[in-house]
This record gives C-alpha cells, sequence and structure tokens, in this order.
C-alpha cells in the first residue's frame, strides 16, 4: 500500500512540476535552457509550498492573537486582522471562505502554536464541514515543527501568511523580472524546511502520501546542493537585474526627467494614483492585494507643462516576514533614487494609521536619503468612500474615482520637484520663432508665454545645466560678435 501512495503522490506532484517549470524557466541569466537539477530543485520548491489545486481551496481562516500581556498588540483589533486574512483569500479568485474563527491566546506554543484544546476544537470544526479543503492560520510564518503538527491534527493543507502571499505572488507576476523575484523570495521558506530535517523534525507537511512525495529520492545533503545551486542562479540574474535597472535610470538622468516614486501599503490606489496623473489607459487598476509586482515607469505632464516620469511599485503589507520582500528591493531602489516619493494611504480603511506607519518604517529600511524621507508627500486617497473627515494638514487629501484633490496634489509635486532638484523657474525675452525661442520650447517646461510684436516673454522652469547650455548657445554666442 505504500509504494502505490508513493507511486500516486509522485504521479501528482509530475504534473504540479510541469506547471512550475512552465511558469518560471531559467533560473540562471542565460537562455531558457533548464538542465535536469534545476527541474529537480523546482520540484522541491513546488511540493513545499503547498500549491493549490486548480480549482483553489475552500479555507476556514484562524485569526490567532495574545489577549493580553506585553506581547499584545494594541494597535490593531483582531477583527481587523481578520479583514486583511478575508482579503488575502479573495485575491486568489478560484478560493474562498467558508468560515473564520477568532482565537485568544495567552502565547504562541513552541511545537505545536497552540494549546490542545484549541488544536481539537479547530480540527472538529474542520471534520464537521466537508466544505474545508484547507486551513489559513493567519500569522507570519509557522515553525516546521508546528506546520507539521498542525496539519497533521486537520488532515488538510496548512497555510501561514508567507503562504499565502506566496500563492498570490506566483498568480500576479507576469514579467520575467517579477517571476524572478518571486522565486527568490520562496527560498528562505525552503531553507527554513531543509534545516527544520537537519534540526531533528521530519520533513512530513501532511499526509503520507505527501511525505513521500516531498521527500522523494533525494536526501538531505542532495536537496541543500540543489538549493545552493539554485539560488546562486537566481542571485546571478538578480545582479543582472540590478545593473539593468541601474543602467536605465542613468538614461532618465541624462535625461533629466524629475522622477517621483509612488509607493503605499498593498491596495492603497498606487496605480489607481499613477494612471489619474498621467492618463495612461494602459493601466488596469485592481481591487485586490499584491496586484502591482513589477516596477513601471509611466509619463506624466504637471501644470507647468513639466515632463515627469511616475515610477508604480509593489505594496507593503505587515505581518510577512521581511526576507520575503527583501528581493524586490531591486525594483524599489527606483523609489530610492526617485527626486519625490508620494505615500498613497487608503484613508477609508480602519487601520489607516498603522498601515502608514508600517510603510514608514520599510522606507527607513530601503537606506533612503534621508532628505527624501523627510519631504515624502502624504496622500490621502479613497476620500469619496468616507462621510465626514478630517482636515490633515500634512495631506493631499483625493480620489482617484472623482478626481477631488488631483489638481492639488500635482502642485504640490511640481513644488517640491523645483526645490529638489535646483530647477528655476525664469521669464526670458526672446524673438518669437527664432532659434533661441525653438531651442526653449524643446528643452524647457513652457509656463507661459506673452507676445509683444517680434519678441515673446517665456515663462520657463529650467535645470542649471540647461540654462548654462542656453547662455552658451545664444547669449555669449551673441557677446562675443
Amino acid at each position: 500500500m505504500q509504494g502505490l501512495v508513493g507511486r500516486f503522490a509522485r504521479t501528482v506532484t509530475a504534473g504540479r512540476c510541469g506547471r512550475l517549470v512552465r511558469w518560471y524557466s531559467g533560473g540562471g541569466g542565460g537562455g531558457g535552457d533548464d538542465g535536469a537539477e534545476d527541474v529537480q530543485a523546482r520540484e522541491l520548491i513546488d511540493r513545499q509550498l503547498k500549491l493549490a489545486p486548480a480549482g483553489g481551496h475552500q479555507v476556514l481562516i484562524v485569526q490567532p492573537y495574545i489577549k493580553w500581556g506585553a506581547k499584545k498588540d494594541r494597535s490593531t483589533k483582531p477583527e481587523v486582522k481578520l479583514d486583511e486574512s478575508r482579503s488575502l483569500v479573495h485575491t486568489l479568485h478560484e478560493w474562498s471562505v467558508v468560515d473564520t474563527l477568532l482565537v485568544g491566546l495567552t502565547s504562541y506554543r513552541k511545537h505545536t502554536f497552540f494549546g490542545p484544546g484549541n488544536v481539537d476544537a479547530i480540527a472538529l470544526r474542520v471534520a464537521g464541514d466537508r466544505r474545508i479543503t484547507a486551513v489559513f492560520v493567519s500569522v507570519n510564518v509557522l515553525k516546521p515543527i508546528q506546520h507539521q503538527h498542525l496539519e497533521h491534527r486537520f488532515g488538510v493543507p496548512v497555510y501561514d501568511r508567507y503562504l499565502m502571499v506566496v500563492q498570490i505572488f506566483r498568480r500576479h507576476a507576469v514579467t520575467r523580472e517579477a517571476k524572478l523575484q518571486v522565486a527568490l523570495a520562496e527560498l528562505p521558506y525552503i531553507w527554513s524546511r531543509i534545516r527544520g530535517v537537519q534540526d531533528g523534525y521530519t520533513e512530513r507537511l501532511g499526509t503520507e502520501a505527501g511525505q513521500i512525495a516531498l521527500s522523494g529520492k533525494l536526501v538531505f545533503d542532495d536537496k541543500k546542493d540543489l538549493l545552493k545551486a539554485y539560488e546562486k542562479k537566481l542571485k546571478k540574474s538578480v545582479d543582472k537585474l540590478r545593473s539593468h535597472r541601474k543602467h536605465l535610470r542613468y538614461n532618465r538622468s541624462n535625461k533629466d526627467l524629475p522622477v517621483v516614486a509612488v509607493v503605499g501599503y498593498t491596495n492603497a490606489g498606487k496605480t489607481s494614483l499613477v494612471k489619474a496623473l498621467t492618463g495612461d489607459a494602459g493601466l488596469v487598476p485592481k481591487d485586490c492585494l499584491f496586484a502591482t509586482l513589477d516596477v513601471t515607469v509611466h509619463g506624466g505632464v504637471l501644470p507647468s507643462n513639466m515632463t515627469v516620469l511616475y515610477v508604480d511599485t509593489i505594496g507593503f503589507i505587515s505581518d510577512i516576514p521581511t526576507r520575503l520582500i527583501e528581493p524586490f528591493v531591486v525594483t524599489l531602489e527606483d523609489a530610492m533614487f526617485a527626486d519625490v516619493i508620494v505615500h498613497v494611504r487608503d484613508m477609508s480603511h480602519p487601520n489607516v494609521l498603522v498601515q502608514k506607519t508600517h510603510v514608514e518604517e520599510t522606507l527607513k529600511s530601503l537606506s533612503i536619503n534621508p532628505d527624501l524621507l523627510n519631504s515624502v508627500i502624504n496622500v490621502g486617497n479613497k476620500v469619496d468612500r468616507l462621510d465626514n473627515i478630517e482636515n490633515d494638514e500634512s495631506s493631499v487629501l483625493i480620489s482617484c474615482t472623482t478626481g477631488k484633490g488631483l489638481d492639488e496634489l500635482k502642485k504640490k509635486i511640481e513644488s517640491q520637484i523645483i526645490k529638489v532638484t535646483g530647477r528655476r523657474i525664469i521669464k526670458i525675452r526672446v524673438r518669437t520663432g527664432r532659434d533661441e525661442y525653438e531651442w526653449l520650447r524643446a528643452h524647457t517646461a513652457i509656463v507661459n508665454i506673452d507676445t509683444d510684436g517680434d519678441y515673446s516673454v517665456i515663462e520657463v522652469i529650467v535645470t542649471q545645466s540647461d540654462l548654462d547650455v542656453f547662455k552658451s548657445l545664444f547669449i555669449r554666442k551673441n557677446i562675443s560678435k
């Protein structure tokens, strides 16, 4: 019987493996040719990550919280955390929430996470509802021994927030860059499971079939060698990505175009704001978590006719391991080197202040220039969903849906860009239609033109380097004649 179960498990695994190979191909920097070792590594990763079947899962969400003491989270109510947990599940369209439980604890147990009474109660809830095919324990990450214990007692796959976010990342990663970063983000979790074996834990994360499929014919040292080689290839590719993005930033800086990075908590409306500021019809905002995994750049025009580039970035979320986001730092570097950062908040969210703090702390961890951090433009989005809102002088209140506050925001962005980039607003009197007139139209942002006979007084926003070029071409040249 064991042999039959093992064959069945390996057959199921092989089918899933094919999907993973197609999902991310080419761990190295070269073409798409993968060796047998890469395929084996991805098979191991795929099984460990518990990728859901095609029809998704029907989930029981268990939201634990500390009831009292020093470790109690006093900033966020358990009900609010549960709402975010629901949103994570609903982001996976084939998944559905069957039931939810709030479980108050005095502490998280080292080996079982829950106490025996709570484990029994949850197991009875699962056994009593045949619709439940998985349990989502909404905590940062479960230890291998905790995971093993809970799956053994519940009899269905168990997911923590790390595993849930990885499922979402895989669904939303479109470009090769995003898929590469997701692949790298998965590895710390796999290493923790492999090291759990080394520490004396069993590697079984579910049924006996799951144990056999997970282990296969690979011994511990083989798995370590496979993962090390695969991780080395991924990191090499990330280094190439970092070099490529550095080259793109260099090209943008050469064109002297100001860069505005739009950051915020996931689903705060970053993509909606970029679309509203640029009019880019190609942007399709989605009302779900982690809709954007690729950093994209979009051109926009400010009231002074100055062209700027808006960078749409990946959203942040609390209560997931930092190492899950670390691979995306290579794309968040676009925010680190921006001229202005716009921090978007969802003012309709009950936890908006906690989300704001989380984003600010994450930005500080990225070694961003303190001057840039101190000049962040705070934007309160989705005010159309609120009946009453207090006037927050430190933020620009907007609605991407109705357009409220967007003109004020554009002016604030423009003012900040002029200040931090050393641009100047000046008036220059030139002959209408002549070389100097056309040069200003091509190389500066034209604020206003007043024509007086053969001459025009042009009000422009200009960089110091462009002003020096203009003087060299048209002023010093005329003086030397």
